[in-house]
């Protein structure tokens, strides 16, 4: 309204200088009337032009606070899939890809597989996690770091692959995020879980063989086995973020602690009895075109 007014009073000026003799011819002068009655009639302080409109209610637009409040909803609707791997994500047990792993070494540990077999399964009944550590002690011992991580890169990767089973598999493609805890050695996992899946390395934690001189010692550091994935998992800056909610799955008893941390627990091989609070899908076939 500033505005206008001062143009309302501005243009008495004009006209007194195209009155003025001094100033402008007659020729002039005329030629410089339309103009200025043109632009009299346009801001001419009309009854329309004048009307106030009525206040409106005051409407926040701040766009900061749209963007905050979406942005909690995103972090609120973030999903993340903690899982064990074998009989889990995979359909089969770990001693077979050990034993795939002796035959692309082309060991002679070969031989003693059986033997060895028939020792360890009892053995499990007692002790799950000491059988795994002979089970590594006798595969891995003295081997070439360097050849081995070759061989789960290249050889293993693959057969992992082919082993994916659902409702896990699509669980965790369809997931913001995933954490892998299996007993499996971590330079197996690590490199098909980050391939086909695109878990990080850092969101997988499995058996931690230790090393020495470039060789494995066939002595393990840490085997995820029980309560120990249910300290894992609380150790994990991922799992314990705010706004994350989290879906345990599992197969086995020893798998319960860190599937009961989760916000949502799912087996997916029956339990007598199962476990309270704990759900049951059945493990199915993937389809293997999901990986694209």
């Amino acid at each position: 309204m500033e505005q206008l007014e001062h143009e309302v009073f501005f243009f008495p000026l004009l006209i007194s200088a195209w009155l003025s003799p001094a100033t402008l011819s007659m020729q002039r002068r005329v030629l410089l009337l339309f103009p200025v009655l043109a632009t009299v009639g346009a801001f001419a302080p009309s009854p329309h032009r004048l009307r106030v409109a009525p206040a409106r209610p005051a409407v926040c637009r701040c766009a900061p606070i749209v963007a905050s409040a979406s942005a909690s909803a995103e972090v609120a609707a973030r999903t993340v899939v903690v899982t064990d791997m074998d009989e889990t994500l995979i359909s089969k047990k770990s001693t077979g890809y050990v034993i795939s792993f002796l035959v692309r070494l082309r060991s002679i540990r070969l031989l003693l597989v059986p033997l060895v077999a028939a020792v360890l399964i009892p053995v499990s009944k007692l002790s799950r996690t000491f059988a795994v550590r002979v089970m590594y002690w006798f595969a891995f011992r003295g081997v070439r770091v360097e050849r081995a991580k070759a061989i789960a890169a290249e050889f293993l990767a693959p057969r992992y692959a082919a082993d994916l089973q659902d409702p896990v598999a699509s669980a965790v493609l369809a997931a913001d995020d995933a954490i892998v805890i299996t007993a499996s050695p971590d330079f197996m996992a690590r490199p098909w879980l980050e391939r086909y899946l695109r878990v990080p390395p850092s969101q997988v934690y499995g058996a931690v063989l230790e090393e020495r001189a470039g060789r494995f010692t066939g002595k393990t550091t840490q085997i995820p086995i029980g309560e120990e994935k249910a300290t894992l998992l609380a150790s994990d800056p991922l799992a314990t973020s705010a706004g994350v909610s989290t879906v345990g799955y599992g197969d086995h008893p020893t798998d319960v602690p860190f599937m009961k941390a989760c916000d949502r627990a799912v087996l997916v091989h029956p339990m007598e009895p199962m476990p309270p609070g704990v759900e049951y899908e059945p493990a199915q076939p993937f389809d293997s075109a999901a990986l694209g």
